[in-house]
């Protein structure tokens, strides 16, 4: 579980002649860590941020790194390549040379040849303002409600410290029975390839053949000791 931002990155609407009147500024954020919510948050932007917000504190990157049509790139109409995809595109190989600057912008990038981390968005629901937030997450998490999957992370870490370099695949014999199969939540090898993950995106970990590495960012706070 991961502590999410939000964070204004601008406004697709005419705040020129229809301001923003919850007096939102480009970068202001706001923060969710699965217990509180910290900022300002206008009531405009709950409907359309609940749901991203909620997916990307579960999942952080994974709530948006598979979706598909993050990879195809652009299409222009073409119907006769319907047989092909069975809907009529043509993917843009060339920026068209009558494209306004902006769309040629966006056609001179190329599809992602590998898995992007970037966060998911949302959108205030006045019309004329549409304060557009980006969402994405920057820790893991140590709220009340987190902690036992918190916990989980610190000690794969503290394995992790006592010897570098360590295969993937030996970090579960590092648990005593007691630690693996007593304690909430069972670290079972499914849960820990995903804290594994978590750790990795959030820059805890480097991953090198195999094998894992600390990279010495230091965690939010300190498990306590029974």
């Amino acid at each position: 579980m991961f502590k999410v931002r939000s964070r204004l990155v601008g406004f697709r609407g005419d705040v020129k002649n229809f301001p923003c009147h919850f007096g939102y500024k480009i970068g202001d954020e706001f923060y969710y860590d699965g217990v509180y919510f910290t900022g300002k948050i206008c009531q405009g932007l709950l409907p359309g941020m609940m749901p991203v917000i909620k997916g990307t504190f579960l999942l952080g990157f994974k709530y948006t790194e598979n979706v598909m049509y993050r990879y195809r790139g652009f299409d222009y109409s073409d119907p006769k390549m319907a047989q092909y995809d069975g809907l009529g595109y043509s993917p843009w190989t060339k920026r068209p040379e009558d494209a306004p600057e902006k769309i040629a912008r966006l056609l001179s990038s190329v599809p992602h040849s590998a898995k992007v981390k970037g966060g998911g968005h949302f959108v205030c629901g006045d019309p004329n303002v549409l304060a557009e937030f980006s969402c994405e997450p920057i820790d893991i998490s140590d709220s009340e409600y987190c902690q036992p999957f918190y916990r989980r992370e610190i000690a794969i870490l503290e394995k992790i410290e006592k010897q570098p370099g360590i295969p993937i695949e030996k970090i579960l014999g590092k648990f005593s029975v007691f630690e693996r199969e007593e304690i909430s939540p069972p670290l079972t090898p499914a849960l820990l390839s995903i804290l594994i993950e978590a750790l990795n995106d959030m820059d805890y970990i480097n991953i090198i053949d195999g094998k894992v590495f600390r990279t010495g960012r230091k965690p939010p706070s300190k498990a306590k000791k029974p």
